[in-house]
C-alpha cells in the first residue's frame, strides 16, 4: 500500500502548528506531510512504521519525523478493545522547515539546529536522559501565544541537537515518497479559503471546486486533514478575527463581520469553542505578560 499524503491543516497565520491528541488512535494510514513533526507519546504504546523500519514505542518517548517521510503510529492490539476508552494521549508540533532553514542558515550558533532538521529525513528518537527535560517544554507548548510557540520550538530543537545519544530509528536516509498528483486539489481548497474567508463559502461551492459532490468531498476533507472543512472553515475566521482584535480601532463586532460572520452570536460560540475564550476577554488577555 502506497504510503497517504496527509494536509496538516496548518492555518496561514501559524509558523507552527500545535495538536493535543487525546483519541482511541493514532491516524492509521501510513503516510507523509510536508511539514517536520515533533511527537511525544503522553499515553499509549505500540509500533511506529517509519520508512521501512518498524520501532515500538511507548509514553514519554519524542519523535522527530522530516518532511515527507513515510510513517504511522500504531497501538498494540489490545488498546483497540472495546471498553478501554480513550487510549492514545500525545502533543504534535508542526513546522514547515523550508522556512526555518532559511533563518537557521544565516545564524552561526544555530548550526546543530540546522543539522538536526536535516538529520530528521531518517526519523529520530530522543534519548530516555533528554525526555524528561524536553518533554516538559513541549507540555508547555499549547499555551503559548504563536510568537511563544515558535520561540518554545527553536529552543526546544536546540535541546535536543545537544542530545548526543540521539536514535536514528530509519537506515534509509531519504524520504521515499515526495509531492504527488492528487496534492494540489486540496491545496487548492485551503487556499481558496485563506484568501476568502470574509465572503459567504459553501459546501457545494468548494466541492465543486475539485469536481466533487458535496458528500464525497466531506469524506475526503476529513480523510485528508483529520477534521471536517466546517472545523477548518471556523478556525481559519476565528484566527484572523485574533489578528483583528489585536487592533485598537476595531471594536468586537467589526472583527466579527470582516472574518466572514454576520451572526454576532454564532461569531461568539465559534471564538470560544477554538481559543477557549470570548472576544472581550481575547482582547483583554493582550495586556497581559505572554508566557
Amino acid at each position: 500500500m502506497q504510503p497517504l499524503y496527509f494536509k496538516v491543516p496548518r492555518l496561514k497565520e501559524e509558523t507552527v502548528r500545535v495538536e493535543c491528541w487525546d483519541l482511541d488512535s493514532f491516524f492509521e494510514p501510513v503516510h507523509f506531510h510536508e511539514e517536520f513533526q515533533i511527537t511525544l507519546i503522553l499515553q499509549g504504546e505500540g509500533s511506529l512504521f517509519v520508512s521501512e523500519s518498524v520501532v515500538p514505542f511507548q509514553k514519554g518517548e519524542i519523535y522527530l519525523l522530516g518532511k515527507n517521510l513515510p510513517h504511522v503510529f500504531r497501538n498494540r492490539e489490545l488498546d483497540f478493545f472495546v471498553g478501554q476508552g480513550k487510549k492514545v494521549k500525545a502533543i504534535s508540533v508542526f513546522f514547515n522547515q523550508d522556512v526555518l532553514k532559511p533563518i537557521l542558515t544565516d545564524i552561526p550558533e544555530a548550526y546543530a539546529v540546522q543539522k538536526l532538521v536535516d538529520s530528521s529525513v531518517y526519523g529520530i528518537r530522543v534519548s530516555h536522559q533528554k525526555q524528561e527535560s524536553v518533554g516538559q517544554y513541549l507540555r508547555a507548548l499549547p499555551s503559548k501565544n504563536p510568537f511563544g510557540k515558535f520561540l518554545g520550538l527553536l529552543e526546544i530543537l536546540e535541546m535536543i541537537s545537544k542530545d548526543n545519544n540521539l536514535d536514528f530509528v530509519s537506515s534509509l536516509g531519504l524520504p521515499l515518497h515526495s509531492v504527488q498528483e492528487n496534492i494540489p486539489k486540496i491545496n487548492v481548497v485551503f487556499d481558496y479559503v485563506r484568501n476568502n474567508y470574509n465572503e459567504k463559502i459553501t459546501l457545494k461551492q468548494v466541492a465543486a471546486m475539485v469536481n466533487m459532490s458535496p458528500t464525497a468531498f466531506c469524506r475526503y476533507f476529513k480523510y485528508k486533514s483529520q477534521k471536517t472543512f466546517s472545523r477548518f472553515l471556523i478556525e481559519v475566521r476565528i484566527a484572523n478575527a485574533c489578528k483583528l482584535l489585536c487592533q485598537d480601532d476595531l471594536n468586537t463586532s467589526e472583527c466579527c463581520y470582516h472574518s466572514g460572520y454576520n451572526n454576532l452570536s454564532n461569531f461568539h460560540k465559534h471564538f470560544k469553542s477554538v481559543t477557549g475564550m470570548t472576544p472581550l476577554e481575547f482582547r483583554n488577555s493582550l495586556t497581559r505578560t505572554p508566557d
